[in-house]
């Protein structure tokens, strides 16, 4: 039976972005869905909402009686769930069928034309982009997107099972089980070392992925990298160029060169250089699909972007920014768009690090990164599914920095930190917790002032 034949689909890790757009989609199949997770947050508020149960501790009692079925039910888990937590052992010791959440993601959209956006970063703004610029077309779609769109406050947008947009992701190995038809490679950057032994085995995994491609598959790549595919960026010699960038009241203003076209004047409704370079990924595969230019334009005019992507929560008494960087690449490409947009105001972050092994791995480049920043303040790390490393703190990371206006905060210092601070601009970044901790700042920043 294929995995996405079943009736009943019991998630760990429910409230995961990638297991939640899936549970979302099977839902909406039809399906009976049922989860847990270890905490409640808004996805999973909204999952319970669409009629979905969830429990959030290891109450069996809480379990449906018929999602105990191991014949009709099947289990599909996080690789954040560690193999001693109590309910995955309950499931694997009941001899029911166990899977991760990308072979259900493969057996779903293998069969059909997908596109799989890969890279370290800017898969999800792309995912975005280009499935807002397809909302403009008549094409029959999906977009499994790894962030909440601002489009419709979901990760999921349905319409249609023609065609599938997904996130190829490189954690676990994972988009190694995906066939798709177009392959667009952003980028590749050093990470995931608990997975890759190092950046040579991390880049080999991205080449085997660029050889998964469907007969006939396009590959799209950055002008950055050295695959033989059609590229992208800002590279005179590449077959999609971006020319006379400038931005104005919040949007990017671009051409787009290639061969013998040219698009001028498109605006886009986000800012940075980076995302200028996503939004240009979005435009190769839309052309690639044959979707008008004129649907293209459309597309990123509206585009409203996904929460914790260069997201602007406040523009006064100060102007608050979310980001979900984790990684110090990612770090220099928001503190650049920043500079690039606001060169006179200061920038004051609060950057709470995602993962011990991430920590140790890049300490010394996050350090270089973060002391760009006119103030600094560090939370504790972000364990997420990992154990504590001996040694690797926020404090040792802090003594790294070669800026002296640095300090560590618990979440409950940081409000009276903001507000005694002169800095115009505070960035909250990071992977884990800090997007709820920006929403509580935010709050108390608009009813305290």
């Amino acid at each position: 039976m294929k995995y996405q034949d079943y009736k009943y689909y019991f998630f760990i890790g429910i409230g995961g972005i990638g297991m939640s757009s899936l549970a979302k989609y099977l839902n909406l199949k039809n399906k009976q869905i049922a989860g847990y997770d270890r905490e409640k947050t808004e996805i999973s508020k909204n999952l319970e909402k669409a009629g979905i149960d969830i429990i959030y501790n290891y109450d069996f009692d809480n379990i449906n009686q018929n999602y105990k079925n191991c014949e009709l039910t099947l289990v599909v888990y996080t690789p954040a769930i560690s193999d001693d937590d109590i309910i995955f052992k309950f499931f694997r010791n009941s001899n029911f069928v166990m899977i991760k959440r990308s072979d259900l993601l493969a057996s779903i959209v293998n069969d059909n034309f997908s596109i799989a956006i890969a890279g370290t970063h800017g898969k999800t703004t792309i995912t975005a982009i280009l499935s807002n610029i397809m909302s403009y077309s008549k094409l029959n779609y999906t977009a499994f997107i790894g962030g909440v769109s601002n489009y419709n406050n979901s990760n999921l947008i349905y319409n249609g099972d023609e065609i599938f947009i997904v996130e190829a992701d490189e954690f676990d190995k994972t988009f190694l089980k995906l066939e798709p038809d177009i392959i667009c490679i952003n980028n590749i950057d050093g990470d995931h070392y608990d997975i890759y032994k190092d950046y040579d085995d991390l880049k080999n995994s991205f080449e085997h992925f660029s050889k998964k491609l469907k007969n006939q598959g396009i590959l799209i790549s950055n002008d950055q990298l050295d695959f033989e595919s059609i590229n992208y960026g800002f590279n005179p010699k590449s077959n999609f160029i971006i020319k006379n960038l400038r931005f104005e009241f919040g949007y990017s203003i671009f051409d787009v060169c290639s061969e013998n076209l040219k698009y001028n004047e498109i605006y886009f409704n986000m800012i940075g250089k980076y995302n200028c370079v996503n939004a240009l990924a979005a435009i190769v595969i839309a052309l690639k699909i044959n979707i008008p230019i004129d649907l293209i334009r459309k597309g990123l005019n509206s585009f409203k972007g996904v929460k914790r992507r260069l997201s602007f929560e406040l523009r006064r008494p100060k102007i608050l920014i979310d980001d979900y960087a984790h990684h110090p690449k990612e770090i220099d490409s928001v503190y650049t768009c920043l500079e690039e947009i606001y060169p006179t105001l200061r920038k004051f972050v609060i950057f709470q690090p995602h993962l011990f092994s991430r920590t140790r791995d890049f300490i010394d480049d996050f350090a270089k990164s973060l002391e760009k920043f006119d103030r600094i303040v560090l939370l504790d790390i972000y364990p997420a599914r990992e154990k504590s490393i001996k040694g690797i703190t926020s404090k040792l990371l802090l003594d790294k920095i070669k800026n002296v206006n640095k300090s560590l905060a618990k979440e409950n210092e940081l409000y009276e930190l903001i507000i005694n601070d002169n800095s115009e601009i505070i960035i909250t970044m990071g992977a884990g917790s800090i997007g709820e901790i920006c929403q509580s700042l935010k709050n108390k920043l608009v009813y305290e002032n």
